[in-house]
């Protein structure tokens, strides 16, 4: 019996959440035959189920959980499993999971059917899983799957949309070059509003909410889209939120391409350190952690990063220049500041190129000719692209994105990840272009590009 103990213990008691009790049992079938001992696989279900909350898997969202069987329609007819809850699946919004148990069937005969408690099919975080039909109890207790999510418990966190409420102001940046993630305001307040009510702690957490603003700069950078790729894609990025004793993966399908956030969570009554973390995934993996509110960094900097990845409304710069005769200009549309970068490798493949060293950034140049003679020369002309440094040197350059015109779309250079400014010039030179053969190019002055944001 130590069993059922733990599990009561771990489900809140052995009471079921709120339901409409009828005045007598209602028999269990399965494709017609009655379900033998049926409270024993309850019983059986629950225990399992103890196990899931009791390493964080899912969070109890109300006074108990309990695991019922699901009608299929006919009056005593149920789903081969069993349905426990009401919990929530971190990542979820903020309303009533439940999660399925598997029966599996031992044996048949003119008795019943005789079923054996399969493990609980705990829903990956961010997904929901809801039974279909209404819900019912051997004794003849009924409920609705939605019953409100009214109750937060350990291990508690969901993600809503940002309705525009007033939350107190907080800061803090962790991105990568994928993803980036920015704090704007953080909360502990005593009940949350959420669509299905008014959200409160259970006895033992408090509840906290954090405003992020996510701009997921794999969906809006062009870079990103390129193909086809030499080796592995570059590897979507994993953000987490770290409370005491517990790890919760954010789910990227919860988060908006650009946009703001609510993520509403629970954190042990005692307290402790909170941090928002951001993994890059790849051969050159990468974490970085800030504290949550104050933004502070925590491990290893990374201080590029913890710069913007650009301007938020870029100004393009023009370097006037001849081309064969032709006058017109190099245009620096917008730049890129970051650790890692897209770049030609291997002909027309692409690769991801990485910055040497945690104190240099990765900068990239987005360049568009003007009035210039049109010809797919840019793997000749990409090293005449010079950025230069304040302090006179000149950035090595890292590797380009062709495309098909005579200079490239884009040059990527290294430079020290402090750096406030470069200029870009073109070299002087004659090149051997594809149909316009030996071409002089005659460039102007060099241009400034700030670097300031």
């Amino acid at each position: 019996m130590r069993w059922v103990v733990l599990a009561c213990l771990l489900l809140a008691g052995c009471g079921a959440a709120p339901a409409r009790t009828t005045a007598s049992q209602v028999p269990l079938t399965i494709g017609g035959k009655p379900v033998v001992d049926a409270q024993g696989l309850q019983m059986q279900a629950e225990a399992e189920l103890s196990y899931t909350l009791s390493f964080g898997y899912v969070a109890r969202a109300g006074d108990a959980v309990s695991c019922w069987f699901a009608r299929t329609g006919a009056q005593a007819e149920v789903d081969r499993r069993l349905w426990c809850g009401p919990v929530q699946v971190p990542g979820t919004a903020a309303a009533t999971d439940w999660v399925p148990v598997p029966l599996k069937e031992v044996e048949q005969n003119d008795g019943g059917v005789r079923l054996e408690v399969q493990p609980p099919q705990v829903p990956d975080p961010g997904s929901r899983s809801t039974p279909v039909g209404k819900l019912v109890r051997t004794d003849g207790r009924e409920a609705d799957a939605d019953q409100g999510g009214k109750l937060a418990g350990p291990d508690f966190l969901a993600v809503q949309p940002d309705d525009g409420r007033a939350l107190p102001e907080a800061a803090g940046l962790v991105r990568d070059d994928q993803l980036a993630l920015r704090i704007t305001g953080y909360g502990s307040p005593e009940a949350w509003s959420t669509e299905k009510g008014e959200l409160r702690a259970e006895h033992g957490v408090r509840l906290r909410v954090l405003r992020l603003s996510v701009e997921r700069l794999r969906e809006t950078d062009t870079a990103f889209r390129q193909a086809p790729w030499s080796g592995w894609l570059p590897q979507p990025p994993e953000a987490a939120l770290q409370v005491p004793g517990k790890r919760h993966p954010l789910p990227m399908d919860r988060l908006p391409e650009t946009g703001s956030v609510f993520v509403v969570y629970t954190v042990p009554d005692a307290g402790g350190q909170e941090a928002l973390a951001l993994s890059t995934v790849g051969a050159k993996s990468l974490e970085q952690r800030v504290e949550v509110p104050s933004g502070v960094a925590l491990g290893e900097v990374f201080p590029a990063l913890r710069r913007p990845p650009g301007p938020a409304s870029p100004t393009p710069v023009a370097h006037k220049l001849k081309v064969g005769g032709a006058e017109g200009a190099l245009e620096v549309q917008r730049v890129r500041l970051g650790r890692q970068r897209p770049v030609n490798v291997d002909g027309q493949q692409y690769g991801l190129a990485t910055a040497s060293a945690p104190d240099r950034a990765l900068l990239e140049l987005r360049l568009q000719g003007r009035d210039l003679p049109q010809t797919a020369g840019a793997a000749l002309t990409k090293d005449l692209v010079a950025v230069t440094l304040p302090d006179g040197s000149r950035a090595p350059l890292v590797g380009a994105r062709y495309g098909g015109d005579t200079f490239p779309v884009a040059v990527v250079v290294e430079v020290p990840a402090d750096a406030r400014s470069v200029s870009v010039a073109v070299t002087a030179g004659t090149v051997d272009l594809p149909i316009l053969g030996a071409t002089p190019i005659e460039p102007g002055d060099p241009v400034a590009v700030p670097l300031d944001f």
